[in-house]
């Protein structure tokens, strides 16, 4: 979860901030990063997941991979694809989103022991309003750099496995 705090405090407005913050610091929300693809690997700049602008809202359809703790998160960071004109690194753009709502579908990845520690996640006409975009619509890939960074920090600080699942094991591409 501290992760997930820099990247609101870096890029969430004050009214994110004020929300959410409190909440990740009581350890009262669980929250994860929704960046690997299936079709992408670790390449998030990659991301096929689309995010369309609805008046005040964005409809997400797509899929995220690898993810830890999706089955008890509150809440999500999503990085989605809101301009497929573009070459990669751009038309990306960063989300909260609620994982408690209808369109989201958290599947576990099973391992040959049986158990299962990450998920896929399927988002069908999933719905974030525009309030809970980080940073600037297109300016997702910026934002990834600063939770790739993070979580490269915390993993090299070895912190890993005391996050709250709020971490990803795949090693980003960050070409």
């Amino acid at each position: 979860n501290s992760g997930n705090q820099s990247i609101l405090v870096k890029y969430g407005t004050e009214e994110q901030k004020r929300r959410h913050l409190p909440a990740i610091l009581k350890g009262e929300e669980i929250w994860i990063q929704l960046l690997s693809e299936p079709n992408g690997g670790s390449d998030v700049a990659g991301a096929l997941t689309s995010a369309v602008r609805d008046g005040d809202e964005w409809v997400i359809n797509g899929q995220k991979v690898w993810t830890s703790g999706a089955h008890i998160a509150r809440y999500g960071i999503l990085v989605a694809r809101t301009n497929p004109e573009l070459p990669k690194h751009q038309g990306l753009t960063y989300f909260v989103i609620d994982m408690d709502q209808p369109g989201i579908e958290v599947r576990p990845i099973r391992e040959m022991t049986g158990r299962s520690i990450f998920n896929e996640v399927f988002l069908t006409d999933a719905v974030v309003p525009d309030e809970n975009r980080l940073d600037e619509v297109g300016s997702g890939w910026a934002v990834a750099l600063t939770t790739l960074a993070n979580e490269r920090t915390m993993l090299g600080a070895g912190s890993f496995g005391s996050s709250g699942g709020s971490m990803a094991i795949t090693e980003p591409d960050l070409s």
